[in-house]
């Protein structure tokens, strides 16, 4: 079975009255490298705890991985990671300078928003047979 109708039988498992045919859609149109709880919210009509739990158990189930972005002034990613400590010490972004003209200047980047998405796992889950003693 493919990642992704793993994650769409996740959501229908959890999901207390399972998924519609149109949500089924809209979800298998979603860009599987950056899902973020507020789209699962949107399409699913649930409340943010409850789409992060959907989420997390996507997780938990190898079918996503959660990553985490920081984000420059201006809302531009700057940096992703799949932990917060693998994010860089610094960032850099662009920033309107005293003229009126884009800079490129040096954020801490402890000192930055942060963002989690989710984005489908694409290991297998299993040792290839050539990979084996």
């Amino acid at each position: 079975m493919s990642l992704l109708n793993r994650f769409l039988k996740t959501i229908s498992s959890i999901h207390p009255s399972g998924l519609s045919e149109s949500q089924r859609r809209l979800l298998a149109q979603l860009d599987t490298r950056k899902i973020y709880v507020e789209n699962v919210r949107s399409l699913l009509d649930v409340s943010h705890a409850e789409a992060l739990r959907i989420l997390e158990t996507a997780v938990r189930q190898g079918v996503f991985v959660k990553w985490v972005e920081v984000m420059c002034p201006d809302g531009s990613v700057a940096a992703a990671a799949p932990r917060e400590d693998k994010l860089p010490v610094t960032v850099h972004c662009w920033v309107e300078g005293e003229e009126g003209h884009l800079e490129e200047t040096d954020f801490p980047t402890a000192r930055l928003r942060k963002t989690t998405f989710y984005k489908l796992n694409e290991q297998p889950d299993t040792i290839p047979h050539s990979r084996t003693a």
